[in-house]
């Protein structure tokens, strides 16, 4: 013993051993499955969410506007226009000449266009480009200054149509004596035969027109060329405006046909 404690009073007195314990007992291990499939369902919750948050706080401009497509009308079937005709019965094939004008005529002698010597020369000039196939030259012949104006003249090869040029303070052209007057020199242009009074035609010989009875022969200033004028009186006759016929030669043979006022040579 210890001499502070003789009396051992202060030695721990042995102790009771514990009792022993049990053992506990192991847990069963737990499914994981449900933990999984919260998961699964808390992430899709997550999800709905967000897009539903997304959806309702976007601008309406972002979204998308369903467009319609227009209004469509029953196709409207245009009027056919009216388309020129290629009957031959309409088409010109000869250009007449008498005292009072000329006239296009079809094939069975029907008038297609007429034009008098007072007539609208533009219309005449129309005309005889589409039946010619070709527009006519243009220059101006100058008149003598008094009572011969200035003439218009359109030529195409081998016929010239001539229209007076009205001048201010001259005579108008309905009271002129020879507003237009025309000179060909060929019988064909293209597919239109010209035709002139009495048969006359381009190379028929000086005898042949004698044999027409001309009403008189003026000598030309070429040597041998002779000048017949036919219907010499109705230059002058009463009523609708009329000219003479002329057939220019060169001795031998007629070299062109003209149509103008006798009194005015």
């Amino acid at each position: 013993m210890s001499g502070d404690d003789p009396f051992g009073l202060l030695q721990p007195s042995p102790s009771e051993p514990e009792p022993e314990r049990d053992p506990r007992p192991e847990r069963e291990p737990r499914s994981r499955v449900p933990l999984v499939l919260g998961i699964i369902a808390a992430v899709l919750f997550v999800a709905v969410v967000v897009t539903l948050a997304i959806a309702l706080t976007r601008s309406p401009a972002a979204t998308p506007t369903p467009t319609t497509p227009p209004a469509t009308s029953a196709p409207t079937t245009a009027a056919p226009s009216p388309t020129p005709t290629d009957d031959p019965a309409t088409e010109p094939v000869a250009l007449q000449l008498t005292g009072t004008g000329f006239a296009l005529v079809d094939e069975a002698g029907e008038e297609v266009f007429t034009y008098t010597w007072a007539g609208d020369a533009a219309a005449a000039v129309t005309a005889l480009t589409d039946a010619f196939g070709a527009a006519p030259t243009t220059r101006v012949e100058p008149g003598d200054g008094s009572h011969y104006p200035d003439y218009t003249v359109y030529q195409w090869d081998g016929f010239m149509l001539f229209d007076m040029v009205e001048t201010p303070g001259g005579t108008p052209r309905a009271e002129y004596a020879q507003p237009s007057y025309v000179l060909f020199s060929r019988n064909e242009i293209g597919d239109i035969s010209l035709v002139a009074e009495h048969g006359l035609k381009i190379g028929m010989t000086v005898d042949a027109v004698r044999a027409l009875s001309p009403d008189q022969e003026i000598p030309r200033g070429t040597v041998g060329a002779i000048r017949f004028v036919f219907d010499q009186a109705r230059s002058n006759a009463e009523g609708p405006l009329q000219y003479s016929v002329f057939a220019d030669t060169d001795g031998t043979v007629v070299t062109a046909v003209l149509y103008f006022r006798y009194s005015d040579l």
